[in-house]
């Protein structure tokens, strides 16, 4: 979904792919320490330059493949 705020373009994190390391520690309800931890197991850890990014899909399908039923 995509809103504009004033002069600004609001995206939710549901519809973004790469996320900063704030906005994955929202999407996941955890820590800071735990989100980095998770997205370096995961294999979802993405760098861009200087920038941390967290690739959203490929960590929703390794949580899938490691739930247990």
């Amino acid at each position: 979904m995509v809103a504009r705020d004033g002069g600004n373009v609001v995206i939710s994190l549901s519809d973004k792919r790469l996320l900063s390391m704030d906005e994955f520690a929202i999407y996941t309800s955890m820590g800071m320490n735990r989100t980095r931890e998770l997205a370096e197991l995961s294999g979802a850890l993405f760098r861009a330059g200087r920038r941390i990014l967290v690739d959203r899909a490929k960590f929703d399908r390794w949580c899938d493949e490691h739930t247990e039923a």
